[in-house]
């Protein structure tokens, strides 16, 4: 049973103090929870509905409304800077597309809402997808839903947290691994970009991508400005990265992501012959996601057309399949519809696994690599190519040394 407690609240300016009341009880988890009045008799009130139902403190409102709050008010963090825009949209469709087609949840009230019913839906929305990643991410937003409605007051205990997606219990072998194109076809790739209409630009940009391990959004939100050369190489500043989305400069993903990447010299040969083709790099007007207008240097990498920023899903269109097609790494596959489309054999990103793996191989320790790569955590760097730091000959003399310990 909960109990209510009298105590003095922080002093006044005219040094007296308020009375205030501190419902406390359990909730149906088993953990305290409790919550501050200026009166007693609200201090009773809530102890009693809190009590009449542990999970509830607002039982009038459904997960539906948590949901549209969360993206108002995450909107404003994305129109204030904050937040990403792409992040918020992922909120909504996980809203619309998943939350609302299951209307008999949906309506529930958060008095009627309990673990059990949040895990049943969870186990729907796989039956109908048949996508343990999407329900994984599902559950994912609807932790941080009710983390907004405990915030609000409408909730007491986050009811989708101990909801579990089931796993595999037995995954392939190399399942979590990237995947590495040979080197045979990465000479292929290199040779292509050699080939095609514009030589110049599509070997600059493979090669950043590849020797320099930058994200496909940060290759194409790079300033001109910031890539320094040299006689014996040059160097990448990376501050900034292209929402594939919303064609909008911006933030880059963490802290860490800012970082100087070095690169050799046949790199650096390509962004001087690029510069040269492309002639001077033109500063631009830029209207960012939050609706402010600035001066931006020109990019390294603009739009073809003539606009001053090349998006994500023209270049795919404009260099980085035609390359794929010229390099034989193109696959014509029929679709659901029967209808012909093409198939990469990897995408841009892959060639960030490459420049990886090939810091590896010169022996750089994993931190070093996390730096060059930009990742968050060395956690990160390390689930990502922990494995290409084993050493098979260490490895064997190892086991050697431990049989003859007491052989």
């Amino acid at each position: 049973m909960g109990h209510i407690q009298k105590f003095s609240g922080s002093p006044r300016r005219d040094g007296t103090r308020a009375v205030k009341w501190r419902a406390v009880t359990m909730n149906a988890l088993g953990k305290r929870i409790s919550k501050v009045h200026a009166l007693k008799s609200g201090a009773s009130a809530w102890l009693k509905s809190v009590e009449g139902n542990p999970l509830v403190g607002a039982a009038d409102k459904t997960m539906v409304d948590a949901a549209d709050a969360h993206y108002r008010w995450f909107d404003t963090l994305v129109k204030a800077g904050a937040k990403e825009a792409v992040t918020r949209d992922g909120y909504g469709t996980a809203r619309d597309e998943h939350l609302k087609a299951d209307k008999a949840f949906a309506a529930l009230k958060f008095s009627e809402l309990t673990t059990p019913l949040t895990q049943a839906f969870l186990d729907q929305r796989f039956e109908a997808t048949g996508s343990l990643d999407l329900v994984k991410r599902l559950r994912r937003v609807l932790v941080v839903w009710c983390d907004f409605a405990i915030r609000k007051g409408w909730l007491v205990v986050n009811i989708a947290r101990p909801c579990k997606v089931e796993t595999s219990q037995r995954p392939d072998e190399d399942e979590d691994r990237v995947t590495i194109p040979e080197k045979a076809v990465l000479a292929r790739l290199l040779q292509a970009a050699a080939q095609g209409d514009h030589p110049e630009r599509d070997e600059a940009a493979v090669r950043i991508l590849m020797f320099g391990g930058l994200r496909i959004s940060e290759l194409l939100g790079l300033p001109d400005t910031s890539v320094a050369l040299g006689n014996q190489g040059g160097e990448i500043r990376v501050r900034e990265r292209l929402d594939r989305h919303y064609k909008v400069l911006g933030k880059l993903k963490s802290k860490k992501a800012r970082r100087d990447i070095p690169i050799g010299p046949t790199a650096a040969l390509a962004v001087r012959g690029w510069r040269i083709k492309r002639g001077p790099a033109r500063g631009f007007f830029h209207v960012n996601a939050q609706g402010e207008r600035d001066q931006r240097p020109g990019r390294l990498f603009p739009d073809p057309d003539g606009g001053p920023l090349w998006g994500y899903l023209d270049f795919i269109r404009d260099c980085w399949l035609p390359m794929l097609r010229r390099a034989g790494l193109v696959e014509m596959l029929p679709d659901s519809k029967g209808k012909n489309r093409p198939v990469q054999a990897f995408g841009p990103h892959a060639l960030r696994h490459v420049a990886a793996s090939l810091w590896i191989s010169q022996n750089l320790m994993p931190k070093k690599v996390q730096e060059l790569l930009g990742h968050s955590t060395l956690a990160m760097t390390m689930d990502l190519y922990g494995h290409l730091w084993k050493d098979k000959d260490e490895d064997a003399d190892l086991a050697r040394r431990s049989e003859a310990a007491i052989g």
